[in-house]
């Protein structure tokens, strides 16, 4: 190929494009070529569709597998929550007050007893409307999707 200071021609870019075609052009030639490509401003239809190729024959590196990593981070996390819940656990036992089985902060005020069970039952009955109204909104947001699937089907 010619000098970097020197300047192609059209016609000198378009043969090169066709030796590129032909694999008549040594790895380098080919370098240069694609240098020359992605740097000056010719357009063919064969300038274009060799520049397309160069851009699909490059080499695709793919990341190695990292298992040994992802094993380890596995492992890690795993110990890493067995030893929380076991800390939750021993800290659970020792703060529990005696002969309280339900405790709820009103306010910022502690409730024990039987005012403290009536408001867990009260907010467990709120919490299961709450699942129930939102399973009720999901069937019925599924029977719409079937709907609508179904009226795709039967177009077609």
């Amino acid at each position: 190929m010619k000098h970097s200071d020197e300047h192609f021609t059209i016609s000198e870019v378009e043969r090169l494009c066709q030796l590129y075609l032909e694999c008549e052009l040594s790895l380098q030639e080919e370098l240069e070529l694609e240098y020359v490509l992605s740097h000056d401003g010719w357009h063919s239809p064969l300038i274009d569709e060799t520049r397309q190729l160069m851009v699909v024959s490059r080499p695709v590196k793919f990341a190695a597998p990292r298992r040994r990593v992802t094993r380890w981070w596995l492992l890690c996390t795993a110990a890493s929550v067995a030893i929380v819940l076991g800390t939750i656990g021993i800290v659970w036992q020792n703060v529990k007050p005696a002969g309280d089985d339900c405790i709820v902060y009103v306010s910022g005020e502690r409730v024990g007893g039987e005012a403290a069970h009536e408001i867990a039952e009260a907010d467990v009955a709120r919490m299961q409307q709450f699942l129930q109204a939102v399973s009720g909104q999901k069937a019925a947001e599924r029977a719409k999707v079937e709907q609508f699937m179904n009226h795709i089907h039967s177009s077609k």
